[in-house]
């Protein structure tokens, strides 16, 4: 995405983890959170509301939530 001058924001960010979710790659979806926190956005209210709903059938989102 930045490679084509494209940056991302908060709302990109949650399409992108809110697709991989829905793939079932919930570690890229950490991942991906990770990366978001550390470029400086917050997770908001949609961002929690995805892993959170995700988290009562995944054990590793899980254990990042408890960690």
């Amino acid at each position: 995405m930045e490679d084509y001058g494209c940056l991302p924001d908060s709302w990109s960010y949650n399409i992108m983890i809110q697709g991989l979710l829905r793939n079932n790659d919930s570690t890229s979806a950490i991942q991906l959170l990770n990366e978001m926190v550390r470029k400086g956005f917050s997770a908001d209210l949609s961002t929690a509301d995805m892993l959170v709903n995700l988290a009562s059938n995944d054990e590793t989102v899980s254990r990042f939530l408890l960690s």
